[in-house]
């Protein structure tokens, strides 16, 4: 497969997490005109029991399995004609765009919610969105109709996504919870 034939997926993933971010947000700012309150910043302190307070390595691994369950979840569109793929970026996008937007409720600049995400979070999604383009591939890719033939290029490749998605997922965890989560305190 050239790479022309996975633009338009990678652009779709991204375009999908993006339209998900946008409508968490929207839902987070049509909360805040409900006439039960406003979002204060006592509303987003969470409690935090002690057995569940995450730190250092327990905080990395917490987060790189979590990340390698979503990017594996986007890789099931693979054999679910992009279904799965679809409706995890969509979700991920709703979850973090109303982090952003009750965040932003609270009362939090945009350059500090800058600070807390870029670290980590454009590694992290550009590797999402990257499995989002495999997963939108669906059949297509497992069933060899793509342009490039022979089934070991095509295992190579995906054998080399899966393992830069793992090596990039690593990554962005270490730094959230070893640069991310420091800043944060």
């Amino acid at each position: 497969m050239d790479r022309h034939n996975w633009l338009a997926p990678f652009a779709m993933a991204c375009l999908v997490l993006s339209a998900g971010m946008a409508m968490g947000h929207a839902f987070a700012m049509w909360i805040d005109t409900l006439p039960v309150g406003r979002v204060t910043q006592v509303d987003l302190v969470p409690t935090i029991a002690p057995a569940d307070d995450r730190s250092g390595w327990s905080l990395f691994a917490f987060i790189l399995r979590n990340n390698l369950a979503v990017y594996l979840l986007l890789l099931f569109g693979l054999v679910s004609a992009g279904a799965v793929t679809f409706v995890i970026l969509l979700g991920n996008g709703i979850a973090l765009g109303q982090v952003i937007g009750l965040a932003r409720l609270s009362g939090m600049s945009n350059g500090t919610l800058v600070e807390l995400l870029l670290p980590h979070a454009v590694l992290e999604l550009g590797t999402l969105c990257i499995a989002g383009a495999v997963g939108f591939q669906g059949f297509r890719l497992v069933l060899g109709l793509s342009t490039v033939g022979g089934v070991s290029l095509r295992s190579l490749r995906l054998g080399l996504v899966l393992g830069f998605g793992v090596c990039a997922l690593t990554t962005a965890a270490g730094v959230e919870a070893f640069v991310t989560a420091e800043f944060a305190k």
